[in-house]
């Protein structure tokens, strides 16, 4: 009995612990999954409201343009929908859904700065490296890993 009382105990303390982070894990992915269908069904909307202009160029098209400039209206659309995967947010994180070329929130002029530094890093300095196999890249994802604010 003295030794099947400690043996309990820990076959509690170990099913508890795996119970709490299948649970975390659960929820952290639901709330992924809802983002990102979030972003897909406001794509969706822009895409038919842009029937047509699709293979446009952004800025001929969209207010505002100023990092994608050259691109097609579907590759901003992609564009965004990968930056937003990368910081785990919907749309409305960065921009005014109801005036998608306003600057008033902050998020969106910050994403200018942090593009021209990933570029920067892509093209001068990870280009450089000679010891390791290219191309190295970086992108919003490398530091910031589904996470609005980059977790180091």
């Amino acid at each position: 009995m003295k030794i099947l009382v400690p043996i309990l105990f820990v076959f509690v303390a170990v099913s508890s612990f795996v119970t709490l982070n299948n649970t975390k894990n659960t929820t952290k992915a639901i709330a992924k999954d809802t983002m990102m269908a979030d972003r897909q069904r406001q794509i969706d909307e822009l895409k038919v409201k842009y029937a047509g202009k699709l293979e446009m160029p952004a800025d001929s098209v969209f207010k505002n343009i100023k990092t994608l400039k050259g691109k097609t209206v579907e590759g901003v659309l992609s564009v965004m929908n990968n930056w937003g995967h990368a910081l785990g947010v919907t749309c409305k994180f960065c921009h005014d859904l109801n005036d998608f070329s306003s600057e008033k929130p902050r998020h969106f002029n910050q994403t200018r700065e942090m593009f021209d530094m990933t570029a920067k890093l892509n093209k001068e300095i990870l280009a450089s490296l000679k010891t390791f196999r290219q191309p190295v890249t970086m992108s919003c994802y490398s530091c910031h890993q589904e996470q609005k604010e980059p977790p180091h």
